[in-house]
Order: structure tokens, then C-alpha cells, then sequence
């Protein structure tokens, strides 16, 4: 997974690229979210359900941010093995982080 902290630069590679908001950080006062970028290739075999595997990672993330850790939960089931599994291992750390 590429990971991009530049909203600009994720911006500039929505053509290229399926960019997803990750999460946002606090650092040294400022605030900034990571980006992964899903070379088109990852996602061949969901093209046809594309838009709606981005809304329904868009919704985990707002759960996340929410502190939903119930619909979290639900939603990963979902999207695990979606966008080539390139988010797999952001789905299992952000699910090991809400369970402690």
C-alpha cells in the first residue's frame, strides 16, 4: 500500500489512482491524514462495484472517527479483501487498535 500525506498530491492522483482517506494524525500542532493510493490494477475486479466499496470505506472511516467501533466491526467484514486486499492490514490494525 502507497500512502500519501499531501491532500493535494492525493488530489492530483484520484486520475490514476483510487485514493482513500486513511487516518488523520496530530502532529507538532498540526493536523494530517494519510492517503492510500490503490494503483488501478488492485481494483479490476471490483470495478463494477467500485463506488460503493469507496462509500462503504468512507462510512468506516467516519465510524472510526465516531468511535463506532460496533459498525467498524461490521463494516471491515465488507470491505476485507476489497481493493486488491490492498487496505487489509490498515482493517486489521485500525479493528486491534479499537479492541484494547
Amino acid at each position: 500500500m502507497q500512502i500519501v500525506w499531501n491532500k493535494e498530491v492525493a488530489q492530483q492522483l484520484k486520475n490514476s489512482h483510487t485514493v482513500l482517506e486513511l487516518e488523520t494524525f496530530d502532529v507538532e500542532g498540526e493536523r494530517l491524514t494519510a492517503y492510500c493510493l490503490v494503483p488501478p490494477e488492485k481494483v479490476i475486479n471490483d470495478i463494477a462495484q467500485l463506488g460503493s466499496l469507496i462509500s462503504l470505506h468512507e462510512s468506516f472511516i467516519q465510524a472510526m472517527n465516531n468511535k463506532d467501533y460496533k459498525l467498524c466491526t461490521d463494516i471491515s467484514e465488507h470491505l476485507r479483501g476489497r481493493f486488491g486486499g490492498e487496505l487489509d492490514s490498515f482493517y486489521d490494525e485500525i479493528l486491534k487498535k479499537i479492541s484494547q
